[in-house]
């Protein structure tokens, strides 16, 4: 039992630089394959080789041809893998809201220290060097997954 798990541990450690490696080099743009019909959003990803990541999301929900909430999400989170999953834990963010019709306001106080104090695991699939899908939960929801499809932009 022993040998089977160290044997795992140092499979893990061996395939960690080379997905790593995969990912890093230009900018990931990402889309979420069920997202409803009124509304666009992407995300990018730059994964840095000092093991941070650089993303950018944007969101625009419209209802009835006006935008209803349009917004950008900067945040820098560290990179790490855990044996298992590659980690992403926010250190810095910033958010612009742009368009807030209902005043939703989907970064109050509360949802600002929630978005600090979470942790995004995710298992990249790699279709080639320059696609992928990024299969991601966070931590509050672990058996909610979630899908990316990703292609690199350089």
């Amino acid at each position: 039992m022993k040998l089977r798990a160290l044997g795992l541990l140092l499979g893990s450690v061996l395939v960690t630089p080379v997905y790593a490696a995969q990912l890093e080099g230009g900018t990931w743009l990402c889309h979420r394959p069920d997202t409803p019909d009124n509304m666009r959003e992407t995300t990018s990803y730059q994964f840095m080789p000092d093991g941070t990541i650089h993303s950018e999301e944007w969101l625009r929900r419209s209802e009835n041809n006006q935008v209803q909430l349009e917004f950008k999400l900067a945040v820098e989170y560290s990179f790490f893998h855990n044996g298992l999953d590659f980690v992403l834990k926010p250190v810095h963010l910033s958010r612009n809201i742009m368009v807030d019709i209902n005043n939703v306001n989907p970064f109050d106080s509360d949802a600002r220290r929630d978005l600090l104090g979470y942790r995004i695991f995710f298992q990249p699939q790699f279709e080639s060097d320059n696609r992928a899908e990024f299969i991601m939960r966070h931590h509050i929801t672990p058996d909610q997954r979630f899908t990316l499809n990703c292609s690199r932009r350089t």
